[in-house]
């Protein structure tokens, strides 16, 4: 059975034989549509001489430290799970030995681009110049993974402002576009990159989840649902200030792949909303803002459960596809995986998931290869 080691940094410096005995446990919740974060457990005790409380007065965890896990499954090349910036750290103080214990928070890199508030004109630009713009800055350096957008505001008509930080900017921008924006971590290269683009449904499955397969079983619990009652239309409405004419647009059906053989969106007596509030003046940009919508309401499958990280032989990534296969045939073939919760303790490593899908049923293109973990 593969082994799981991990390796603990903090500023560029690996930590001390110290803290990683009293480290208890790791946690990483790696999510595609919030920050990712970082909890560590961190035994403490008194200090020879009554001096002060290890850990808590050493000053390791400072304001946005930088710390950095790599975690390896077996065999498997060392992967980054994380890199984080403390933002927090709290103190437990008991009077029994072992019970007393500092808890540290910290968040990925986006916690950078969330520290400054801006009033900033972007005139002649795309949301998409925007954003590698700003994933490039300076100020971050970070490699932009962007896809472009259409609509580019002319400054002699209109001009993009930014009211907020730049993270939230960009969070805003991506919400009009049905993009998805994150930062994170490339786990093989170790690069730091600007996420703006929408959801890679058609990459490659990063690997295959089998439920009740015998010895080929690599979750210990796989629970599947389906909302049957998500709005199906979006249909948004304005009016352009200058030119006075309604601006409308309508969407009724996913642009987004579908990832089984029959939609999730269908039937009679269909939903339908109407977004109000947009702030868009074009019916371009409201088509966008609607389709939008409808691909995130599209995604009415959901799974929850639990890996079985030894036998997957790997690290499950949240921001990408996923076979499952053994859920029957309305509940196996591709997922995109939302969320992973990842727990490290010095004998165990657990990875909760949340996965979610636009279809039921095999499309019949699914290869469920016997390898379980495919490099992310």
């Amino acid at each position: 059975m593969p082994a799981v080691t991990f390796t603990l940094s903090i500023d560029g410096t690996p930590a001390s034989q110290d803290l990683l005995q009293a480290l208890q446990q790791i946690e990483v919740e790696d999510h595609a549509t919030m920050a990712d974060m970082l909890r560590l457990r961190v035994v403490i005790g008194v200090k020879g001489g009554c001096s002060g409380w290890s850990f808590v007065d050493d000053g390791v965890f400072s304001r946005l430290s930088h710390i950095k896990i790599l975690v390896s499954v077996g065999s498997a090349r060392a992967e980054t799970l994380m890199n984080a910036y403390v933002t927090e750290t709290s103190a437990n103080f008991a009077n029994q030995p072992g019970a007393s214990v500092l808890n540290v928070v910290a968040m990925d890199p986006t916690v950078l681009m969330n520290l400054e508030e801006k009033v900033k004109p972007w005139p002649n630009m795309a949301d998409s110049d925007v954003a590698n713009r700003i994933f490039s800055s300076p100020d971050y350096k970070f490699t932009p993974i962007v896809d472009a957008t259409r609509w580019t505001r002319q400054e002699n008509h209109e001009t993009l402002m930014q009211r907020g930080t730049d993270i939230q900017f960009l969070q805003q921008l991506a919400q009009r576009n049905g993009y998805e924006c994150y930062v994170e971590t490339n786990g093989q290269t170790g690069a730091v990159e600007g996420h703006f683009h929408a959801q890679r449904l058609n990459d490659p499955p990063q690997g295959v989840l089998s439920v009740n397969m015998r010895d080929a079983t690599n979750v210990n619990s796989f629970n599947a649902s389906f909302d049957m009652l998500r709005p199906t239309t979006a249909q948004a409405t304005n009016l352009d200030v200058e030119s006075r004419d309604d601006q409308q647009s309508q969407v009724g059906n996913p642009r987004q792949s579908t990832l089984g053989r029959t939609t999730a969106l269908g039937g009679q007596q269909q939903r339908r909303v109407l977004p109000s509030g947009t702030g868009l003046a074009r019916t371009g940009e409201l088509q966008a803002y609607a389709q939008a919508l409808v691909d995130q309401s599209a995604l009415a499958i959901t799974a929850q459960g639990e890996l079985n990280s030894v036998a997957y032989g790997g690290i499950l990534r949240a921001k990408r596809p996923v076979m499952v296969r053994g859920a029957g045939q309305q509940f196996s073939g591709t997922y995109y995986v939302e969320s992973v919760h990842h727990v490290l303790t010095a004998d165990s490593y657990r990875q909760n998931f949340t996965l979610r899908r636009n279809a039921l049923g095999l499309s019949g293109s699914e290869s469920f290869v016997e390898s379980t973990a495919l490099p992310a």
